[in-house]
């Protein structure tokens, strides 16, 4: 790649090959030429794979491989602390670098899915970070390892430091070359100012020459050294063909500086200083949207940063030893001091404490803590030393969970980013066709006052798809980002699309629409007392999540009943609880349960509280009774939603009379009660089937099925693993005001995406003629082009201003009583 001439170019990594290192290599008929055996290897890996299509697609802004490619000296023993296991199966995470463009991301997913035991790979652009689902009994983290190293990229464990320490190089590479640029166009000014008032004012023709000479001079490593992340890209977009945006930056800057070159021989006026204010300006635009790029995506590492990189691990003897925070294991009692904090989470073992939860739950207060309450990681110790027992390695915390869904959210693309990139494909080549037009215009009519070479350069300077290709993603990532440090978590691009066009919300009662903390208000036995009909219930909802269960389990240990252990317990969805003892069937739960199994039941209670019914053995033994108000909020976002034109309902396990009346309370027409899950889903399907776009609310654990089925699934458990795996969009603050929030910011974010796509399309459509007239100069057509990209990075960035708390919440299975 712009290899000296007569020197050959590696087919693998373009660059330069010396003579004395030269590798050729037949393949399928045709001499092909590498640099070395590691890119001859990767070539073949790479062709004989199929994916020969990489070479032709690739964007590279520099040749070359990463320094250390082609070997990696990491084992297994040593990858083991960065895989989180998965039942059967495990996820690698890891940084990539020499990733250059997005044929590199498709290389990597490509062939790592292609690898025997690897079920998925997928890889972020934006972090170079990759993340791969792998059987450890068919393949090892160090083949997955290798595998990349063989392509020629460098693989390395994801850590923070890794990531900022790829992200930083980037960054210093840009800087040095703007300096640079920026220190030789002052002097070049200096020589540009001097010609300009010679031209007006006359000037010795030799000293004229001279002030040209040294233009050139100053000039020259500002286009080829400044400038050369654009003439790099342009070279490959012609060997590969497949025009992009450097192709246009670097004809206008090789255009104005080699006519430059030339007038200087013929007595001609030079522009030295046009090409390399060019690059100036585009090279600060750049540096702008690197800047901004790195604080939209800062959410991830503000999330990581919660967790200590370190943790006081305590042996048998009670000794503690300073060990990295990713090895502790399920299990593992380490020590927090006041001041510290928690590295993963876990229970208390011993010591009573005080935590500032705020970072982790949106709690104000520090709240006391305790010998087995639970703690998450990043939250605070705040008075005195506590032992923990670890129940989930680092990487499985809920902090790291959640990171990694904003990486997953920011690297899918909402569907209204395809018009920009087919609008993208054909922009190219259109530019260049009319900078040609116009240089042959103006050639063919001269015109005083226009330049025909400027003209034609300010054409292709003044052209930018890159504001096109940044008004989608850079609002995603944005908008991601804030969303998640307000409590709210969505899955992608399209998920914020799809919850932006909502048109129906429906809600789950018990937890969603009410404070998910029942009160029991009364026992009704038809045989024996209520203590033996509270402990009969309580042994059955031993280890449920469901908040009823939970109100039952408080009451009978606040009576200091004694319960039952059972094995066997069975859920039924949507019906109760089931479970074999010495002396018959145990059953707990709805009137309908209760009927399928032939048990005799009185009249259902004139009231509209929540009823479980009980039954022992064939025989009916009582009826237990709650209430859950509403919970606090819940009347005014459902007025808000119908404010906007969101229709509302209520779709309820719960008795019909519970539906009904709750549904008045908060202003709800359709309240639907008695429903087992699969009606729910068969209600959704009809609303669909109607062309209705829905919005399903639930706890994310007893509705599942209908949050999967829904165009948008929201759990408000946010902190259960089955929220974080089932739903589209998950509020980690269980308040409702967030889903308002989330609703708005998905609008608010569509809505930053049109005003970019326009401003860029705008844009383009009343610059180019300007430039093609001879109107605008190509120094104000390159400070017009690094203008559009910072225009369109910085709109979005005002999605960061998010509404509510930048906390993380997990308030546990919906409606934990305390």
């Amino acid at each position: 790649m712009n290899a000296p001439t007569g020197a050959l170019a590696c087919d693998h990594c373009a660059l330069p090959i010396p003579p004395a290192e030269l590798v050729c290599d037949e393949i399928d008929g045709v001499t092909h030429n590498f640099c070395c055996h590691g890119c001859r290897g990767a070539y073949r890996i790479i062709t004989g794979a199929g994916l020969e299509r990489f070479y032709r697609q690739r964007d590279w802004r520099e040749a070359g491989l990463p320094e250390g490619a082609f070997a990696t000296a990491y084992d297994d023993p040593f990858l083991a602390r960065f895989v989180e296991a998965e039942g059967d199966h495990a996820t690698l995470s890891f940084v990539v670098e020499g990733l250059r463009c997005a044929s590199c991301v498709w290389l990597n997913e490509k062939v790592l899915a292609a690898l025997d035991g690897v079920e998925s790979a997928r890889v972020n652009y934006a972090t170079h970070r990759v993340r791969v689902r792998f059987d450890p009994a068919r393949i090892a983290p160090a083949g997955i390892f290798a595998a990349v190293a063989q392509l020629g990229y460098l693989p390395r464990p994801f850590t923070r430091d890794a990531a900022h320490q790829a992200r930083d190089r980037e960054r210093r590479d840009l800087l040095t070359r703007l300096g640079a640029a920026l220190f030789l166009s002052m002097q070049l000014m200096g020589y540009s100012l001097a010609l300009y008032a010679g031209y007006f004012q006359g000037m010795e023709s030799l000293t004229k020459w001279l002030l040209q000479l040294f233009a050139a001079v100053v000039a020259t490593p500002v286009v080829f050294y400044g400038g050369w992340p654009f003439l790099a890209g342009a070279w490959r977009s012609l060997r590969h063909r497949s025009a992009g945006m450097d192709l246009l930056v670097a004809i206008g800057i090789l255009a104005a500086w080699g006519g430059s070159v030339h007038a200087l021989w013929t007595g001609g006026e030079v522009y030295f200083d046009t090409a390399a204010m060019i690059v100036t300006l585009l090279l600060t635009g750049r540096l702008f949207e690197n800047g901004a790029r790195r604080r939209a995506a800062s959410g991830v590492d503000r999330l990581l940063q919660l967790a200590p990189d370190t943790a006081q691990r305590l042996d048998e003897a009670g000794h503690s030893t300073t060990v990295d925070s990713t090895v502790l294991r399920p299990g593992d009692c380490v020590l927090v001091r006041p001041g510290e904090r928690f590295p993963a989470d876990g229970r208390i073992l011993a010591g009573e404490t005080e935590i500032d939860c705020a970072a982790a739950t949106g709690e104000p207060l520090p709240q006391a803590a305790g010998p087995g309450a639970a703690v998450l990681a990043g939250t605070l110790n705040l008075v005195v030393a506590v032992s923990v027992t670890i129940e989930r390695p680092a990487a499985e915390s809920f902090v790291a969970r959640v990171a990694g869904l904003v990486e997953e959210a920011q690297s899918r693309r909402a569907p209204i980013q395809q018009l920009a990139d087919r609008v993208a494909a054909w922009f190219v080549p259109l530019v260049a066709l009319l900078a040609a037009t116009t240089w042959l215009f103006w050639t063919l009519r001269p015109d005083p006052a226009v330049a025909p070479l400027l003209a034609a350069v300010a054409v292709l300077v003044i052209a930018c798809p890159c504001a096109l290709g940044l008004a989608t993603p850079t609002a995603i990532l944005v908008a991601s980002g804030a969303a998640a440090g307000g409590g709210i978590l969505f899955r992608g691009g399209d998920i914020l699309e799809a919850t932006a066009a909502i048109e129906v919300a429906a809600f789950d009662k018990t937890g969603t629409l009410t404070e998910g903390k029942p009160r029991l208000t009364a026992i009704e036995p038809a045989a024996g007392t209520t203590e033996e009909l509270l402990a009969l219930a309580a042994a059955a909802e031993t280890g449920s999540t469901h908040p009823l269960a939970r109100g039952v389990l408080v009451e009978a240990r606040r009576r200091r009943l004694h319960i039952a252990s059972l094995a066997g317990i069975r859920t039924l969805p949507g019906r109760g609880l089931a479970v074999e003892t010495p002396e018959g069937l145990l059953l707990v739960g709805s009137r309908r349960l209760l009927e399928e199994h032939a048990v005799g039941l009185p009249e259902e209670p004139a009231t509209t509280a929540t009823v479980i019914h009980v039954a022992h053995a064939g025989s009916y033994r009582g009826r237990l009774l709650f209430e859950d108000p509403p919970r606090p909020g819940a009347a005014e976002l459902l007025a808000a939603l119908r404010r906007t034109g969101i229709r509302t309902m209520l779709l309820s396990g719960d008795r019909q009379a519970a539906a009904s009346r709750l549904g008045e309370r908060l202003g709800i027409v359709e309240a639907r009660g008695e429903l087992t899950p699969e009606e729910k889903c068969a209600r959704l399907e009809e609303l669909r089937a109607a062309g209705q776009r829905v919005l399903m609310v639930g706890d994310g654990i007893n509705d599942a099925p209908a949050l999967a089925l829904a165009d948008v699934g929201c759990a408000m458990a946010g902190g259960t693993d089955i929220a974080l795996a089932t739903s589209d969009l998950v509020l980690t603050i269980t308040r409702l005001e967030k889903l308002q929030e989330a609703l708005e910011l998905s609008r608010r974010t569509m809505s930053i995406i049109r005003q970019n796509l326009f401003w860029a399309f705008a844009y383009n459509l009343a610059a180019l003629p300007l430039a093609a007239m001879g109107k605008l100069a190509p120094i104000h057509a390159a400070a017009a082009m690094a203008l559009s990209s910072v225009c369109v990075v910085g709109n979005s960035l005002r999605l960061g201003r998010c509404k509510g708390s930048a906390k993380l919440v997990n308030s546990g299975p919906a409606g934990t009583l305390t």
